[in-house]
């Protein structure tokens, strides 16, 4: 709670607004964008409306729209020269081939009317029909394996991609004479669905340090498979036949008592953080630390219906290691660190928080590239990526600047039960190579592919991994 008092008190602690003719005491002079950034930079209220390809495979490929609005002042206020904008209003609504669906609406003011404080505001839904359950904590870790074509006395393979381990789950199994066949497909998945709104404040303290606090409510579904028909293949001659899905992982690590909200239910966190945060400029950084640690409560006293508390800490470092002869090379790390105490859900292992926004746990386009999203969660999750990023080129389309860079990257990463379990080896591992499009210099579109020893994967998306 030390945070929200450090938050509050702050709040009555600079109360002269600066002059227009002075930068802002808020304002550190490593934000300041360089002569070319700021020559491209546009005044006034702009808009980059467009088309969302998505793809990742757990969710599906998509299409959707994605509109942002900007407004970034004019070039006689102070504080132009030195954000990225003053206004970002973002509505968004994106739909896949996997009946996976997502609607927001954003809003951001980053030092909001010419003061130190930046207000957010989220409100939206999702929905997602394939959401992963490999067990809680270190059992998540297993390497996958299956008996080939679901068939009791087939050979177990172990090690294996997760390609081969879907081929074989898509043959039904049969438990013996007289008993029902059924299918395993769904064995480690269930649906999610989620309303969500947030609203979070944040304020610069001496230019480099940022407090914050936020409260958000949602709503979360859980749809599990257990019973459910489905087609499956004959294991002998391959035909397909309507068969029922049988119990699921979720369902009896539910009734082993291993986790709890399996049935879904409210879950309204109160936040605080504190950052020292030197990023030049936040959407596509060349220079910079974040440095951060928050907490987040689940409080029954706030219509909660679970109660916990988690630690969220982590370093992301911006580098120019050549800034004079090879400007356009910028080597990005992050290292993060999450532990959850209290009586957690088990979907929300899976939601992580920064102070530039909720992610999800390991696996996926977020943390480990190389494994499906949410692949792994636990009580205790960590990760480190790095990328090196290499502004290729830049060009100039429809009155608007795009610049070009190559992405390769690695990440590692690995999930406890407790603290003490915490040692250097048992991590899973992830590299590929990606390509970043900047369009007027604040909206990022992303493409990734990814590699491990269970998958190779493809994502489109938005904004930088970090």
């Amino acid at each position: 709670m030390f945070c929200f008092f450090f938050l509050s008190a702050s709040l009555f602690s600079e109360t002269n607004q600066p002059s227009k003719q002075e930068l802002p005491s808020w304002l550190g002079e490593f934000k300041k964008l360089d002569e070319k950034e700021l020559a491209q930079k546009k005044e006034g209220w702009y808009l980059t409306g467009l088309p969302l390809f998505g793809s990742d495979a757990v969710s599906g490929s998509g299409v959707g729209v994605l509109a942002n609005i900007f407004y970034n002042g004019t070039r006689g206020t102070p504080s132009f020269s030195y954000t990225p904008y003053e206004h970002l209003i973002s509505v968004s609504a994106y739909q896949t081939d996997r009946s996976s669906k997502s609607y927001f609406v954003s809003w951001d003011a980053p030092y909001f009317l010419d003061s130190p404080f930046r207000l957010k505001a989220y409100l939206g839904h999702e929905k997602s029909l394939h959401n992963l359950y490999f067990g809680k904590g270190t059992e998540s870790l297993t390497p996958l394996s299956y008996i080939e074509r679901n068939d009791a006395g087939g050979q177990r393979m172990r090690n294996s991609t997760f390609s081969d381990f879907e081929d074989a789950n898509s043959f039904y199994t049969n438990r013996g004479l007289g008993k029902e066949a059924v299918s395993t497909q769904r064995f480690n998945e269930y649906g999610f669905e989620a309303t969500y709104a947030q609203f979070a404040l944040d304020k610069t303290i001496q230019k480099v340090f940022r407090v914050w606090g936020s409260a958000e409510l949602t709503n979360n579904i859980i749809r599990r498979y257990d019973g459910k028909w489905t087609e499956a293949k004959d294991p002998l001659f391959e035909t397909k036949a309507k068969v029922r899905e049988d119990e699921t992982l979720l369902t009896k690590d539910s009734r082993s008592g291993k986790i709890i909200g399996a049935n879904g239910g409210y879950v309204n966190y109160l936040r605080a953080g504190i950052a020292f945060d030197t990023r030049d400029f936040e959407p596509d950084p060349d220079r910079g630390w974040l440095v951060e640690y928050n907490v987040t409560r689940a409080e029954r006293a706030i219509g909660s219906d679970y109660s916990y508390f988690r630690h969220f800490a982590q370093v992301k470092n911006y580098w120019q290691p050549f800034p004079k002869y090879f400007e356009e090379l910028v080597i990005a790390q992050r290292v993060a660190l999450t532990k959850t105490d209290g009586n957690v859900p088990f979907f929300d292992y899976r939601y992580l928080f920064s102070i530039d926004g909720p992610f999800s746990g390991v696996g996926g386009q977020n943390t480990l590239r190389g494994y499906r999203t949410e692949r792994f969660l636990g009580p205790i999750m960590g990760f480190y990526n790095v990328e090196l990023r290499w502004r290729m080129g830049s060009f100039e389309l429809w009155d608007s600047i795009f610049q070009i860079s190559l992405v390769p990257f690695y990440d590692i990463a690995n999930v406890w039960d407790k603290m003490s379990e915490i040692k250097t080896t048992g991590y899973k591992h992830s590299r590929g190579l990606g390509l970043r499009l900047v369009w007027d210099q604040s909206t990022v579109i992303l493409m990734d592919w990814a590699r491990s020893r269970e998958d190779s994967l493809f994502y489109i998306d938005m904004g930088h991994t970090f």
